[in-house]
């Protein structure tokens, strides 16, 4: 299994992040966060290519504390030899390093949404 869940955006750069928060809305998660490293290192003197990282979460709250350990989600937006790219980590590479959570029921859930919204996002 890949570590990550990555997808090439048919859209530019300022649109894929757009467009990663309208799927987020979708899908019943909300943005908690958003950060703009590019930004934060170039103002440091550390030029880099544009990186946004989006963290997002469920818009209701749960009763399950294990859910805790896997959020928030964070959904990157990048550029790379010429092409916007959206990815995340897979939540479920939690329950291969954390096994004595048990939460690879929750996890698979989780990941299921995070997919649909890199999915949502390149359309």
């Amino acid at each position: 299994m890949e570590y990550a869940y990555k997808r090439v955006s048919p859209h530019g750069f300022e649109d894929s992040i757009e467009a990663v928060e309208r799927s987020v809305a979708a899908s019943g998660f909300v943005v908690s966060a958003t950060y703009d490293i590019q930004s934060r290192l170039s103002a440091k003197g550390f030029p880099i290519s544009p990186l946004t990282i989006l963290e997002i979460m469920p818009s209701e709250g749960t009763d399950d504390a294990s859910l805790a350990l896997i959020m928030p989600c964070r959904i990157h937006v990048y550029e790379e030899a010429d092409a916007v790219l959206i990815a995340a980590l897979r939540p479920t590479l939690f329950t291969a390093v954390f096994p004595e959570h048990q939460m690879d029921e929750l996890a698979d859930k989780v990941e299921r949404v995070v997919i649909a919204v890199v999915d949502g996002a390149v359309g």
